[in-house]
């Protein structure tokens, strides 16, 4: 359980700087305008789902079979490069069709286009430090760097009121990251464990796990792509500052106890092996889950006063979204299971599933956000329930159980409160 802690403090910390940023961004601007960032920041994370996912679901692969440091090396290489290509076409394409008004939006943002080439740079030595079980180190390497990129994002953001705040924080933080990581993982003395090779070639695994990020980036944010349409760059302001603070624990959560798990099931052989190992770590997550969406709603409770009243809405929907915490631990780690009981083509079916509500859960966000947040837990659940049967008899239905029970209550009490 010390080491899941330390793992979720090293997932939590840049989500909730960034989460901080965004809110400052609120508090100095208005709900159109951080609709707009958020448009620049769902095409940061489409590539960097794309071009990161892959890697980091094979970096355990990677670090302990034979040739994987040759595949690595060609990464590191070439997808920075392709990372920022892509990101500052996208964001002239926002240019061109009036989502950023003018260039000084477009050179605002710009520094988001080397966030993601620098997770990739520095994602063999984050990989390093995971492998050698150092949570509590990458957790003190993410505080100092989310301190720095707070420093210059939040100093500037304050100074301009402009995007060039967000933005610089996403890139610093990233990028500082990637560097102390680097630093450490040099002087790295600790045994990293070797493993005989998979039954598919490692850039099999990247080419399907890219592929499901991808998919399951349109799952997670299919919602926010067709709320532009249904419901305008406001409606999607308030969705994004609710999620902000709704979703950034249970996020964290969610890729920390990821991480647990592909290391714990990595030597496990047979299914009853990977089955208990991976309730042991989410029977813990869940449990932190329920702090976690205490949190949220404390925090919505604090910030309404703050924010004022034209983010009354956006706080409102807090306590509702939250509850996405509990099935978004089963699902990040669902696909985790999935690759290691070799049907990583399986986790495309999921996303598909979700990228059909997300078009629902935008059509009910133009009248009522929090029936919105409702349909969006039972889209998770939906997704880890089918994710689940494909793996079959390593999947961990205890937990699965669990947290539906956990999300019951607590969205039935929020609707007993609304009501």
């Amino acid at each position: 359980m010390l080491n899941q802690v330390k793992s979720l403090i090293e997932r939590i910390i840049p989500r909730l700087s960034s989460a901080l940023v965004i809110l400052t961004l609120a508090a100095l601007t208005n709900p159109h305008y951080v609709g707009i960032y958020n448009v620049v920041t769902l095409l940061y994370t489409a590539i960097q789902a794309t071009i990161d996912s892959g890697a980091r679901f094979a970096v355990m692969r990677v670090l302990t079979e034979p040739g994987g440091m040759k595949i690595m090396n060609r990464y590191r290489m070439f997808m920075p490069v392709v990372a920022f290509e892509l990101l500052v076409a996208l964001m002239l394409f926002l240019l061109w069709n009036g989502t950023l008004e003018n260039w000084g939006e477009f050179f605002q943002v710009l520094p988001v286009a080397f966030a993601p080439g620098f997770g990739a740079l520095g994602l063999l030595y984050v990989g390093t430090l995971q492998a050698t079980s150092q949570w509590g180190l990458l957790a003190r390497l993410q505080f100092r760097a989310a301190l720095v990129g707070l420093l210059v994002g939040g100093t500037t953001l304050i100074l301009t009121h402009s995007l060039l705040g967000p933005a610089l924080q996403l890139a610093v933080t990233e990028g500082v990251f990637a560097l102390l990581c680097w630093r450490r993982a040099r002087k790295n003395t600790l045994p990293i464990p070797h493993s005989a090779p998979g039954e598919k070639s490692i850039l099999s695994d990247m080419g399907a796990m890219s592929g499901y990020a991808l998919m399951a980036w349109l799952q997670g944010q299919a919602e926010r792509l067709f709320m532009t349409f249904f419901a305008g760059t406001a409606v999607l302001g308030i969705y994004t500052a609710g999620s902000a603070v709704g979703r950034a624990p249970g996020d964290a959560l969610a890729a920390s106890t990821a991480n647990m798990v592909r290391v714990a099931v990595a030597d496990k052989e047979t299914p009853d092996e990977i089955r208990d190992t991976s309730n042991r770590f989410l029977s813990g997550a869940l449990m932190l889950a329920v702090v976690g969406v205490v949190v949220a709603q404390v925090a919505a409770i604090v910030l309404g006063p703050l924010l004022g009243a034209k983010w009354n809405a956006a706080m409102a929907m807090v306590p509702f979204i939250a509850m996405v915490s509990f099935p978004g631990v089963l699902s990040w780690a669902a696909s985790v299971l999935l690759v290691r009981t070799g049907a990583a083509w399986k986790t495309f079916v999921g996303p598909v599933i979700g990228i059909v509500f997300g078009a629902v859960i935008a059509w009910v966000a133009s009248f009522d956000l929090n029936l919105a947040a409702t349909f969006l837990v039972v889209r998770e659940f939906a997704v880890v329930l089918v994710a689940y049967l494909f793996i079959g008899r390593a999947a961990p239905w205890r937990s699965f159980w669990l947290g539906l029970a956990l999300t019951v209550v607590g969205m039935t009490t929020c609707w007993l409160v609304v009501l």
